[in-house]
């Protein structure tokens, strides 16, 4: 009788030492969760992935995301994709099993489509106090969509004027200016390297479109408008016109220019004034054997009565409406956007769109006024092709194609698109 008390008691005392143990392995993963949360951290890390289309962005991306993961406890994973349908691309990977990318990064002309695709969250990571004294209006304005900020803005393109200062003291306030100086121009030993008073890539839309951008609306201040796109009127034609008539004077071969060699050119000495997208900087800056001094300014008018404005791209972070970590997601897009965005020139020679960050050259904040008064791609779908037709115009008219006809031509071709999903 005494063995079976002995025997029940010692299968009690079994069973208690197992739950004190399955006790003391709880209550030590209790803690665990405790302190993690306490910390802001998990036991196991977030996975977040970020896709992007530009190879340039790798050194700032990689030094970003060590960081990210260093003081978020999250593993990023950065994957460079191909820029062809790349919104169809992300759409398509999100609704699989395998899942899309929690964040992506797009210029504003995809912004729309994203949008519309149900791939964009609204970005609510900043203060009003925030927007206002650290982003551009301009800016906002390219990361908005169907009235909301959809988008985290990061930096921008836009083209200006460079002058060589060995030659120039200063940059003209109108093309009219630099025709002057061009009759008025006197061979030197000084000058003895020019060969071009003013050359630019006018094969290049980019380069050209700041002639008549100051007479379109491209969708209204947001640029998803359909409503407010105006794409013919007199000053089209006349800036066109005047376009024109500068192949007389400078005799630029479309055919044959390219921007690389403008560039060059221009960094040999050999060019007085170029128009020039915003990555030209650099390039001149890190050039070998350079004895180019150089200044920045906004695109000069084209006379005192026709004025002008460049043209411009934003490109933004977006965090996936698919993504199951969307506010880590929202974070990551403040800090590269934001936090970080004062490293960014340095590792990929891009602009940030935050304002108050600092230069070697002081002249680089005349690209932020230029941006800000600039003239933003369409985010509109109808319009997507605009460039292209715009291409083939300038470059017809280059050649001598009546400037009214090509306009009203490719104005008449996009207001049809327009109209047809209406």
């Amino acid at each position: 009788m005494r063995h079976k008390i002995y025997r029940r008691a010692a299968a009690v005392f079994v069973v208690l030492l197992v739950f004190a143990q399955m006790f003391q392995v709880a209550w030590n993963y209790h803690m665990e969760q405790v302190e993690a949360a306490m910390t802001g951290q998990q036991t196991e890390p977030e996975q977040l992935t970020l896709w992007y289309t530009d190879e340039k962005l790798n050194p700032y991306l990689v030094e970003a995301a060590e960081e990210f993961e260093e003081q978020n406890h999250v593993e990023i994973t950065l994957q460079l994709v191909t820029a062809v349908d790349y919104i169809e691309h992300i759409n398509t990977a999100s609704i699989s099993d395998l899942g899309g990318p929690d964040l992506f990064i797009t210029s504003s002309e995809l912004l729309e489509k994203a949008r519309l695709a149900g791939l964009t969250v609204e970005n609510d990571s900043f203060t009003e106090r925030e927007l206002e004294s650290d982003f551009p209006q301009q800016a906002l304005n390219a990361a908005t969509c169907g009235g909301r900020l959809m988008a985290y803005p990061f930096y921008f393109e836009t083209c200006c004027l460079l002058y060589n200062k060995n030659y120039v003291e200063e940059a003209p306030a109108t093309i009219d200016d630099i025709l002057a100086y061009a009759d008025s121009y006197e061979a030197s030993e000084q000058t003895e390297k020019v060969e071009n008073i003013f050359k630019w890539n006018v094969a290049d839309i980019f380069s050209n479109f700041f002639f008549i951008a100051n007479y379109v609306n491209l969708g209204g201040q947001t640029g998803d408008d359909p409503e407010q796109v105006q794409l013919t009127a007199e000053e089209i034609t006349a800036c066109l016109q005047y376009y024109q008539s500068l192949n007389a004077f400078f005799a630029i071969d479309a055919d044959e220019v390219t921007t690389e060699d403008v560039i060059q050119e221009f960094i040999d000495g050999k060019t007085v004034y170029t128009i020039a997208k915003t990555d030209a900087v650099a390039a001149i800056d890190k050039a070998e054997d350079s004895s180019c001094t150089y200044g920045i300014a906004q695109v000069p008018d084209l006379t005192s009565e026709l004025s002008t404005k460049g043209l411009s791209v934003t490109n933004s972070v977006v965090v996936n409406a698919y993504s199951s970590q969307r506010e880590t997601a929202k974070s990551l897009a403040r800090y590269l956007t934001y936090e970080k965005a004062q490293d960014l020139y340095s590792l990929t020679d891009k602009m940030p769109v935050r304002l108050g960050v600092e230069y070697e050259n002081p002249e680089m904040n005349v690209l932020l006024e230029q941006y800000e008064d600039s003239v933003e791609v369409p985010k509109l779908t109808d319009l997507s092709n605009y460039w292209m037709e715009m291409e083939i115009a300038f470059a017809n008219i280059w050649r001598g194609s009546d400037a009214q006809t090509e306009a009203d031509a490719v104005a008449q071709k996009m207001m049809q698109q327009l109209q047809e999903q209406q």
